[in-house]
């Protein structure tokens, strides 16, 4: 790829930091500083005990932050054969973390992606699905049904993926165009993904990363894999939306990040009954916190999202890439309450 010199070759350098830190101007704001000085995070949970789990895109760790904002490893830069970490996936029925697992440059040379998975009770590592990566596949967001089937998004192609933690392999569920961005010469386009409350389909987000608008939503029916457009209402937050990356439901409506963030960070997407229409809004009130933001959670009341800088390895076409960081990475929170207002 073009960009894999960049990613994989970058020489960063800058002081770790460790520790809870509060926005000047916002007293209900506050960042979490991650370790390292590659991590570049891209996604973000919240266990069963409160404590948080945040994957690095540039150094494959997954790093656990406590309810006292003490951060530790899960699993360190190197461990547990990870290279990129994307999405993250709790099966709680089972104590597992599902990791979506992904590779510039495999032994052939080629991209690949896998999935890994863990106790997250114990960080011991259980399976990894396949054991060799599947060539020309990024594998991204993760989802599961009740019945313990696993999804994936695959962003270099229209396809979703599928497998059960008793697999050995990871087949394709499903291909079709409405899963392709619109951009033909952008290589990036299926992202985000989550299931719906009812558990009848899947929702999925074509992203168009550097135009601002042109992001679309998909709903994948799991009975007969039927794949239909989302009409999206709210002309204004239709035309800043370029699509969703990290995203999840809660108290019935879509909580979203905007690959596109300058033109909001956080959105949300309210659907009528069988999730074929939805009325988009933009939650900015924060929207100065924010710094390339990817994926959040909930806990305790706010809303907690990864800045992953990834516009400084990833071209954005806002003028970043190749330039450094700035140290450490950082987790934003920010009242939930206040955001949804």
């Amino acid at each position: 790829m073009k960009n894999l010199k960049l990613l994989v070759g970058l020489v960063l350098t800058g002081l770790s930091a460790n520790g809870l830190y509060s926005q000047s101007n916002n007293q209900n704001t506050n960042y979490i500083a991650l370790q390292g000085s590659s991590a570049f995070p891209e996604g973000i949970i919240t266990l069963p005990n409160n404590d948080l789990l945040v994957g690095g895109f540039g150094d494959g760790s997954i790093q656990r932050i406590d309810k006292n904002n003490k951060v530790t490893y899960f699993s360190k830069s190197g461990e547990n054969g990870m290279v990129i970490a994307v999405g993250l996936h709790l099966d709680k029925k089972n104590n597992r973390l599902w990791v979506a697992n992904f590779n510039f440059k495999t032994e052939s040379g080629n991209p690949g992606s896998q999935l890994k998975v863990f106790d997250y009770t114990t960080g011991k590592l259980l399976k990894t699905i396949p054991e060799n990566f599947i060539e020309g596949a990024f594998f991204n967001e993760v989802t599961m049904d009740p019945t313990g089937k696993v999804y994936v998004s695959d962003t270099f192609g229209p396809k979703l993926w599928s497998t059960t933690f008793e697999s050995k392999n990871t087949d394709v569920f499903i291909v079709n165009d409405l899963l392709k961005n619109p951009s033909p010469d952008r290589p990036f386009g299926l992202n985000g993904l989550t299931i719906t409350p009812d558990n009848k389909y899947l929702i999925a987000s074509v992203m168009n990363r550097t135009v601002k608008g042109g992001g679309t939503l998909v709903r994948v029916n799991l009975s007969n894999k039927e794949v239909t457009p989302i009409k999206l209402t709210n002309d204004k937050a239709t035309h800043s939306f370029s699509g969703s990356d990290g995203m999840f439901f809660y108290k019935g409506q879509l909580l979203m990040v905007n690959v596109y963030s300058s033109a909001g960070a956080i959105f949300t997407a309210n659907f009528n009954n069988d999730y074929s229409e939805a009325q988009l809004k933009i939650k900015d009130k924060f929207q100065s916190v924010y710094e390339r933001p990817t994926a959040s959670t909930i806990r305790n009341g706010k809303l907690y999202t990864v800045n992953s800088q990834l516009n400084h390895i990833i071209d954005d076409k806002d003028g970043k890439i190749n330039t450094p960081p700035v140290l450490p990475f950082k987790v934003v929170s920010v009242p939930l309450k206040e955001l949804l207002k």
